[in-house]
């Protein structure tokens, strides 16, 4: 692409700002729509089982979608421009939402939703490009995320107990036209990756990836931990209303899990040189299996407390190690594809978990936290064999 328009805004602010400024605005969406949509669809009548349908059939178009995408733009080298247009897919969508009536549309919706989220594998893209190439720290730009996140769920959780529902749509119309203008400031892929033309990446290049040692392992234990948030992601809100927890509780025990996170990422340099990358992904697991486990027995708020505190680690421990894992083994012309399988194992794990709690929620309440932590143990096995064949490699070497 030679003839690529320079960037739209005259101020040009530094690239980890830039890609700061557009993890906020994709998490403040996330940040409202986790806790707060289960609690909107239900006031609009649908039921348990089309609530889950809803959370687990869009992750699934998600998964399988964001490869398609994250090879066309390394293909045309086009990954602002493509985060440009999945987030004005995702305004008309969280727009259509509201006018609709029945599960059928507003499925429609939700999948165009899920769809426009296959921006994120392309935000963190380029984030890594600037990791690799400048040196630029990681944890410190994604911590804007979270961030963002932490301050919709305290924002969400204010307006739902004081002006119910309804509040929670028009918070997403505005956080998703705050990423679409947002998106306007991404670096082009020209000005973060001036490698060589690089070949177009194929599902050949995407099965090479798998051949590289330890990769498998990699990957599953990424997705299993992740996957193991998912009766949490799905359920979590519902089943805290039920145990008869006030709303204004919802954003708050959400905003105290992301705190967690916010200062792992902030000292991520630290904590991997400290820890390390691989044992991050050994202590996301072991934490969470404690978690889920826990949280099977409808423990009390004073409880629920520090347990929202183990969520930093539990996704951020895991996800940080696994960032880094994924940079370090796989090969460079081939980034955005280790992104997109990431983000597909993640999201795989999540629709599974997904589906498991929507056939054991209604049945079992909160005991479907015990399949969760079975999850996590299946991870924390895959990092730990990870770790012990990396070890045994160096010693041998």
């Amino acid at each position: 692409m030679a003839d690529r328009p320079a960037p739209v805004a005259a101020w040009s602010p530094s690239f980890p700002l830039r890609i700061a400024l557009m993890f906020a605005a994709i998490f403040f969406m996330t940040g409202v729509s986790t806790p707060f949509l289960p609690v909107w669809l239900k006031s609009h009548g649908l039921t348990v089982a089309e609530i889950g349908l809803l959370t687990m059939i869009p992750q699934l178009i998600r998964s399988f979608s964001a490869p398609f995408v994250a090879f066309a733009a390394d293909r045309r080298l086009a990954h602002r421009e493509l985060v440009i247009v999945l987030t004005a897919v995702g305004l008309s969508a969280w727009l259509l939402l509201p006018r609709t009536s029945g599960f059928a549309l507003a499925l429609l919706a939700m999948s165009l939703v899920a769809l426009s989220n296959t921006a994120a594998p392309l935000v963190e893209t380029i984030a890594m490009t600037g990791v690799r190439k400048n040196g630029h720290d990681y944890g410190r730009m994604r911590l804007w995320g979270s961030a963002a996140f932490v301050a919709a769920n305290l924002i969400g959780g204010w307006l739902a107990s004081n002006y119910g529902t309804p509040a929670i749509i028009v918070l997403l119309t505005l956080g998703s036209g705050l990423a679409f203008a947002v998106s306007f400031f991404l670096p082009p892929t020209e000005a973060t990756d001036t490698a060589a033309v690089r070949k177009p990446l194929s599902f050949a290049d995407a099965r090479a990836l798998l051949h590289i040692p330890q990769m498998q392992m990699v990957l599953f234990s990424a997705g299993a931990v992740q996957g193991a948030h998912g009766m949490f992601y799905a359920y979590g809100t519902l089943h805290w209303q039920a145990l008869g927890l006030q709303p204004s509780w919802f954003g708050s025990l959400w905003a105290i899990g992301l705190i967690t996170e916010i200062a792992l990422f902030f000292w991520s340099k630290a904590a991997v040189r400290s820890i390390g990358a691989i044992e991050l992904m050994i202590v996301g697991p072991a934490l969470s299996v404690f978690r889920w486990f826990i949280m099977a027995f409808d423990p009390p708020l004073a409880i629920l407390v520090p347990l929202q505190i183990l969520h930093g680690l539990t996704f951020g421990a895991s996800h940080l190690g696994a960032m880094l894992v994924l940079t370090r083994i796989a090969p460079v012309d081939r980034a955005a594809t280790a992104q997109a399988l990431y983000a597909l194992v993640s999201t795989v794990g999540i629709v599974t978990a997904t589906a498991v709690s929507a056939r054991l929620y209604p049945a079992v309440g909160g005991m479907t936290y015990l399949a969760m932590a079975g999850m996590a143990a299946l991870s924390l096995a895959a990092a730990v064999s990870v770790y012990q064949r990396l070890q045994f490699a160096r010693e041998t070497a």
